[in-house]
């Protein structure tokens, strides 16, 4: 079991995962402190779970963060694009991309091209068969309808996660269509090209069902961790 206070960022490409209360366990409070303008923001969030897997996310990139450049978490300030993507203004060699869902958490760290991630629960029932028309491109659903009612639900929530990972290592996010989004299976992986990038992206079904998805471009190599 991978305890996150002995995680570190050294470089090349990193994605790490954890269920949001291990961050507040295994991590102090000065190595997951937060601007004052983030904590400001995630405040406004109704929900006390979005507010705290936000902080956990936020949290977990600021310890990486910090450990990485030599800085106090709490003086790491993020900067976010016209879609809401964030970046650091003074290192826009290092991208980096954050995902929280289903009391999970996810952060990828990348000093070599774009990266998204993206966590998603399995714990909500979710109507699969009722949305898969509005994210599944055409030939998706055909393959997805012709499966086993049993695995649709393990196939939908994976294609779902991947294309959200590719989405977001473009930065189009949601202003994207999913339905427009048909990745190719590779093997284990999945590839697209799609906004003048070339990525490809893995995914790793997570100890209560949820599924992480990651994507980058071209063909480096990514660690990823998961902490339970």
């Amino acid at each position: 079991m991978q305890d996150l206070s002995t995680l570190a960022y050294v470089g090349g490409t990193l994605v790490a995962a954890a269920p949001a209360g291990c961050v507040a366990v295994d991590l102090p409070p000065d190595r997951r402190a937060l601007p004052p303008d983030e904590a400001a923001r995630i405040a406004r969030f109704l929900r006390p779970q979005d507010r705290h897997e936000r902080e956990a996310a936020h949290g977990l990139l600021r310890h990486l963060l910090g450990g990485h450049l030599g800085r106090d978490p709490e003086t790491i300030v993020l900067a976010r694009d016209g879609n809401g993507r964030p970046f650091l203004p003074d290192r826009p060699a290092l991208d980096l991309n954050l995902s929280h869902g289903g009391g999970w958490v996810a952060v990828g760290l990348s000093a070599g091209g774009r990266i998204g991630v993206d966590v998603e629960g399995s714990v909500r029932p979710v109507d699969w068969d009722g949305i898969a028309p509005v994210f599944l491109h055409p030939a998706e659903l055909d393959a997805y309808r012709g499966l086993p009612a049993g695995a649709r639900a393990r196939q939908a929530l994976e294609l779902w996660s991947v294309k959200e990972a590719f989405l977001k290592a473009t930065g189009e996010g949601l202003i994207a269509e999913p339905r427009s989004v048909r990745p190719i299976a590779d093997g284990s992986a999945w590839r697209l090209a799609r906004a003048g990038l070339s990525l490809r992206a893995g995914s790793r079904l997570l100890s209560d069902g949820a599924r992480l998805a990651w994507a980058v471009e071209g063909e480096r190599e990514v660690a990823v961790v998961v902490a339970v």
